[in-house]
């Protein structure tokens, strides 16, 4: 009875190591933030999303909201732009924006975000945000 109940004991043991490793594998989690382009070694997309209005399956508006993240380990500011593209990678629209004095390592706690309701908007397909200079503050 006594060796039934250690080897009952070292099977739970061994299956609960077992599961363990397997949770630890299905909780990694890449960040993909559908239809938005981004790629920058000085900022990092924290969290994106897009907001599509559409009236008879015709895009009226689109909405992005946007959190960064200072890669770096110095304050910086820093301007990107965003682009509200068609399917052919056209830009339709553009706003560019300057984040001033972002902490070193620090992650945005209030969203940038754009709208984009123009004359063309129906033709939207994806959004491309590119950083386009940033300066150390000393």
């Amino acid at each position: 009875m006594e060796k039934k109940l250690v080897f009952l004991g070292i099977g739970i043991i061994l299956v609960t190591i077992a599961f363990s490793g397997c949770q630890e594998e299905a909780t990694s989690v890449e960040k993909i933030f559908e239809d938005i382009s981004f790629d920058s070694n000085i900022l990092e997309l924290v969290n994106g999303s897009l907001d599509i209005t559409k009236d008879k399956e015709i895009i009226t508006r689109v909405e992005i909201t946007l959190y960064f993240k200072n890669l770096l380990d110095e304050d910086i500011n820093v301007e990107y732009v965003v682009e509200f593209c068609d399917k052919n990678d056209n830009v339709l629209y553009d706003k560019s924006y300057e984040i001033k004095n972002l902490p070193a390592e620090y992650t945005e706690m209030s969203p940038d975000i754009f709208l984009y309701h123009e004359e063309n908007v129906a033709d939207f397909d994806h959004v491309n945000i590119r950083v386009i200079s940033y300066e150390v503050i000393e």
